[in-house]
């Protein structure tokens, strides 16, 4: 029963995790330490791993489809990585709960955010030729048209993208729950190449923050094995149905997605 349950589970993670481009860790963690009695940095420590194995998955196919934004996502994971791995360090020396907090509120007013664009069309740069260095195309299979867009904003997303990246190392969430938005709403990136770019970008972020937790013993084989191989499943699943979804629907399975994650946070934060 133990290894059906954590397989199901990482089945919904991965699927999850590859729809919206987040990992999963803030579905898995509060799973595995409330429903499964593990201790938290075992769990942010799973959660590090699986989001690896989510972003291999399905990043091969958004790539080879043209979903991911691979320049820009490089340059955004140069501070991403580095802050994943300082939020290493933190988590095992500070407490967390103001930090928690904090970021249940963020959340909660990026999920508001989504709300009032909810009916809002991404703006696209229609020029082909645009000469810009991020400059990227994709062929949208609803759509039947292919969607040229070049983000803006580079430097305070690539800010924000750190702060990502601090957070996952720390609360071992992936970072997705803040790229996403940051490259969405700020670079004005089409949320499809904004969560393909997300996927891609958190493999690299969680591989980075992961280090600190293997070296400190964190990591149960068996634990992990098991819910890499739900993952490997559920993101393949996802891959299959994530260019044929409306962006519309994304952007509100995202928002319902982050109101989630802030209310366990918070809750997380005051106890």
């Amino acid at each position: 029963m133990f290894v059906l349950t954590i397989l199901l589970a990482g089945f919904f993670v991965g699927f999850l995790g590859g729809i919206l481009g987040i990992g999963g860790g803030s579905i898995m963690i509060p799973l595995l330490v409330l429903w499964f009695k593990y201790p938290i940095h075992v769990a942010i420590a799973t959660s590090l791993i699986t989001i690896v194995a989510t972003s291999s998955n399905i990043t091969g196919f958004n790539i080879i489809s043209g979903l991911t934004n691979i320049r820009f996502g490089l340059f955004l994971e140069i501070t991403t990585a580095l802050f994943a791995i300082f939020g290493g360090l933190l988590s095992v020396s500070v407490n967390e709960k103001p930090i928690i907090l904090i970021f249940s509120v963020i959340l909660a007013l990026i999920s508001m955010l989504y709300f009032l664009r909810r009916n809002t069309n991404d703006s696209y740069a229609t020029d082909e030729n645009c000469k810009s260095f991020f400059a990227s195309t994709y062929f949208d299979e609803l759509r039947k048209d292919n969607i040229n867009y070049h983000p803006v904003k580079i430097w305070l997303t690539a800010a924000i993208s750190a702060f990502a990246g601090l957070l996952s190392g720390m609360l071992g969430i992936g970072g997705g729950v803040v790229k996403v938005p940051a490259m969405n709403i700020l670079a004005r990136m089409p949320i499809k190449a904004a969560t393909a770019t997300s996927n891609f970008m958190i493999g690299l972020t969680a591989a980075a923050g992961s280090m600190v937790y293997f070296k400190s013993g964190y990591i149960d084989p068996l634990l992990t094995s098991l819910m890499v191989i739900g993952v490997t499943f559920g993101s393949k699943a996802a891959s299959k149905k994530f260019n044929k979804l409306q962006d519309k629907r994304i952007k509100t399975l995202f928002m319902i997605f982050l109101l989630f994650v802030s209310i366990q946070m918070f809750i997380k934060g005051i106890k």
